[in-house]
């Protein structure tokens, strides 16, 4: 059955994606909580792209801290800003919306079209189009959950796991894009996003595979990652009526 998506005009919208709530790489939980509260006193309206909360690598009482500060933030940022947070289903948390619907604060989505300035942009988190989740789900959640039983031993486990996946994206885009290409992103999400672009998008925002980054390719579509809040350096997506900028958060 086919997937339906939300169709949503905002004019001034942030992205983050891949927080990992939960998960012991994730050491950002006050700069979630200041985040949002930025957002709330500019009014601006929040997309979180995939895996805000993770359901496969975590650890019990990390989980239950992270959710309860964030879900304290998160209704103070709707009740002071009435403003709308949107939440599209990445694969660390595609079982989350029967749990936190109940609080009536997430509008969630497997996708988000959204309407900026006369452009179109298409907000996923991207996993569907990861070759090894898309082949072999049953081994890619297997290996998922041995990864999040290392994490138990140290978060470290997490960050060598995402340096080794980003040396072969660069080897894999100098192939796909020219031996001075300076592209860091999973050639996948790239052959994903050129399919949005015919289909009549000018941005394609993804994540999955926490690569930050905002490239501008043929004909002046844009592809862009928010990255993971997980790395050193924390970045999000600003679009304002229509373009689209990285920003670093700190």
């Amino acid at each position: 059955m086919k997937q339906s998506g939300k169709k949503v005009n905002e004019n001034h919208l942030c992205v983050i994606s891949d927080l990992h709530l939960g998960n012991p790489a994730f050491l950002k939980r006050d700069y979630l909580n200041s985040f949002l509260k930025y957002l709330s006193g500019k009014g601006i309206s929040l997309c979180i792209n995939g895996d805000g909360i993770d359901l496969l690598q975590f650890s019990t009482n990390k989980l239950v801290r992270d959710i309860h500060s964030a879900i304290r933030s998160v209704k103070d940022f709707i009740y002071r800003g009435r403003k709308k947070i949107y939440y599209v289903l990445g694969n660390h948390d595609i079982h989350l919306e029967p749990y936190l619907s109940k609080f009536g604060v997430f509008s969630f989505a497997p996708f988000l079209e959204v309407v900026s300035g006369g452009r179109r942009i298409h907000i996923e988190h991207g996993h569907r189009f990861d070759e090894r989740f898309h082949q072999f789900p049953g081994l890619y959640h297997h290996l998922s959950k041995v990864l999040g039983k290392l994490l138990l031993v140290s978060p470290k486990f997490f960050h060598l796991f995402f340096k080794i996946e980003w040396f072969f994206h660069a080897l894999k885009n100098k192939k796909v894009n020219g031996r001075n290409s300076t592209m860091v992103e999973a050639p996948s999400n790239f052959t994903a996003a050129r399919k949005l672009f015919a289909r009549g998008f000018d941005i394609v925002i993804l994540a999955h595979t926490h690569l930050h980054g905002l490239h501008i390719l043929e004909d002046g579509k844009i592809l862009a990652n928010a990255g993971a809040w997980t790395s050193d350096k924390i970045h999000y997506l600003e679009i304002f009526n229509g373009a689209i900028s990285l920003k670093e958060w700190s």
